[in-house]
């Protein structure tokens, strides 16, 4: 009897920590592309530390490099900068699936307060050419990237790179920063490619 009390126990504590977020759980990979979602109003950049900062020729495209600064409202302030779109970014593990491609979202970030890390505090959207939404979510279950973000440093990183997987003939056309605590009351950081 007391086996089936502990047992219980453990699902129930297992269950309440996935339902709060204490363990991440990967997301299916969809069947189709999310439906457009329109972007709030757009974060105004802040200086840019590097402007003009582009992909390498042949890549995924071109951003502005301005940097960005995002309260969630809930502690935690993250400032940070896309230096990079690239196509076919190099990967640690796993193959695009028939028909589709990996693009690297190239981010540089500061944690200035709280304890979340940044793939914690924001959802990684693409707005495909094709006016569809790609979900950075959708992608980190079946593929890291090297220099990943989900393992990027708590506090400061350059370089880290969140794959997204669009089908093949789509390029990034948006990219938008959604405060996963913060939505809708935090805007979205929606950041055009070139």
């Amino acid at each position: 009897m007391a086996r089936r009390t502990l047992a219980a126990a453990i699902i129930l504590t297992a269950g309440a920590l996935a339902l709060t977020g204490c363990i991440p759980l990967p997301p299916a990979v969809p069947a189709a592309p999310t439906a457009p979602v329109e972007p709030g109003d757009p974060v105004q950049p802040t200086e840019s530390t590097e402007p003009g900062a582009t992909a390498e020729p042949g890549t995924g495209g071109q951003v502005a490099g301005e940097e960005f600064t995002v309260d969630d409202g809930l502690g935690d302030v993250w400032t940070f900068s896309v230096v990079a779109v690239e196509a076919d970014p190099p990967m640690e593990f796993a193959e695009p699936e028939p028909g589709t491609a990996f693009i690297g979202i190239v981010i540089d970030g500061e944690h200035l307060e709280g304890s979340l890390d940044f793939t914690g505090c924001f959802d990684i959207l693409v707005v495909g050419s094709d006016g569809e939404q790609y979900d950075w979510a959708d992608t980190i279950g079946t593929a890291t990237a090297e220099d990943d973000i989900f393992y990027a440093d708590t506090q400061s990183f350059t370089g880290a790179r969140a794959a997204v997987q669009l089908p093949e003939g789509v390029t990034p056309a948006q990219l938008i920063f959604r405060s996963t605590y913060g939505h809708p009351d935090v805007p979205d950081t929606v950041i055009d490619v070139q």
